[in-house]
């Protein structure tokens, strides 16, 4: 068994969730119904993702920032095996005056 086929050649999205399902129907008139409450589940659990991303942590990424040129600027990273490199501090970038927004 090869898996669930459609009658879809695109992987558009929405239609890429209907093959994935297991739970997809086979009735051609329940196929808009099950379709538009897929695709508003997936809108609704990308909204609460990117509100976590862009909101809820955003001050908590601020400090990841500034802890991660901290470390880089002082203890290094590791280029390769136990060999370190220690970027000087008039190297590092300077912060962006634009908000951060996380793309997933």
């Amino acid at each position: 068994d090869s898996g669930p086929t459609t009658r879809w050649k695109s992987p558009c999205i929405m239609h890429l969730a209907l093959y994935l399902s297991p739970s997809s129907p086979t009735n051609s008139a329940e196929e808009p119904k099950w379709l538009k409450q897929n695709v508003a589940e997936q809108k609704k659990r990308h909204r609460a993702i990117m509100k976590e991303m862009n909101v809820d942590i955003a001050p908590q990424r601020v400090k990841w920032y500034k802890q991660f040129l901290r470390d880089v600027s002082t203890t290094g990273f590791n280029v390769t095996g136990d060999m370190k490199r220690v970027i000087p501090k008039k190297n590092l970038p300077k912060q962006p005056k634009r908000k951060d927004k996380v793309v997933f």
